[in-house]
């Protein structure tokens, strides 16, 4: 096990890109898709999705250029390139929320009441992130990183929470469809979005936050013996492939709908 565990803490710049890699894949493939979707509330549920799905990218992207940097000519961070990194990451799961909101309500209900809750709930983030760094009287760089801990655990658990409860019941609407055996690939969508949110996000990297003593990335590599970063990738990869698969449904029902459009056509 500590052979493994040493293989991938060499490889962890390696880890960082296809994490992002599986992430950009998913909101590019969802953005190119989204316009096929038959079904009013995901077409305008999965572009949050897609945006989601490239934002994190991103910041992935952004974290494998960061510890580059570290690693080849002791870069330290910086408070404006921390900021850049915690807005995309902020960014990212705010998207994740107005996927879960959106799906979880009317198609035809206005954006304001999507829009508004994600809002409130990223006000609620920024509150609580600097009142706790007031009262712990941290620096600006520690504050970036209790807001970060913070950002996973109210936006992303949340999030993910949220979408993976909206997944699961769409299913009824791919039996309505007909196309129940797309079902399978909705069920393990949510199952692999509610591991990436709960359980991956659950550990962080140590700050000024109490409980990153018990529940830290550290402590995940010695629970498990891989990088919660490497368990996050394997999660982003399965719901990527889960949710593009799961986007076939849609494609199946449009092309129904052209067949019986064309057969309508000809009996008239």
């Amino acid at each position: 096990m500590q052979a493994i565990t040493d293989f991938f803490m060499r490889n962890m710049i390696t880890v960082y890109f296809f994490y992002g890699l599986a992430f950009f894949t998913m909101g590019l493939a969802l953005a190119l898709t989204a316009r096929h979707t038959s079904r009013p509330r995901f077409a305008r549920a999965i572009p949050c999705m897609a945006a989601f799905g490239l934002l994190h990218g991103a910041h992935e992207w952004y974290e494998m250029g960061e510890r580059i940097a570290r690693e080849t000519r002791q870069y330290a961070p910086s408070l404006p390139a921390e900021l850049a990194r915690l807005f995309l990451l902020v960014a990212s799961f705010a998207m994740l929320l107005c996927f879960a909101v959106q799906l979880l309500m009317p198609a035809a209900a206005p954006r304001r009441r999507v829009y508004g809750p994600v809002a409130a709930l990223v006000a609620l983030w920024a509150g609580v992130s600097l009142i706790y760094a007031r009262i712990a009287q941290t620096s600006p760089l520690e504050t970036v990183a209790i807001a970060d801990g913070l950002a996973r655990y109210l936006l992303a658990m949340p999030g993910a929470a949220l979408a993976a409860w909206a997944l699961m019941r769409e299913q009824r609407v791919l039996r309505l469809m007909e196309l129940s055996q797309f079902g399978r690939d909705m069920v393990s969508a949510a199952a692999a979005l509610l591991l990436y949110g709960v359980v991956g996000q659950l550990f962080l990297t140590p700050s000024a936050l109490p409980w990153t003593v018990h529940l830290s990335s550290e402590q995940f590599i010695l629970w498990f013996g891989i990088p919660v970063q490497l368990f996050r990738a394997v999660m982003a990869v399965a719901l990527t492939v889960f949710l593009i698969r799961m986007m076939n449904a849609f494609a199946v029902e449009h092309n129904r709908q052209l067949e019986r459009a064309d057969h309508a056509r000809r009996v008239a």
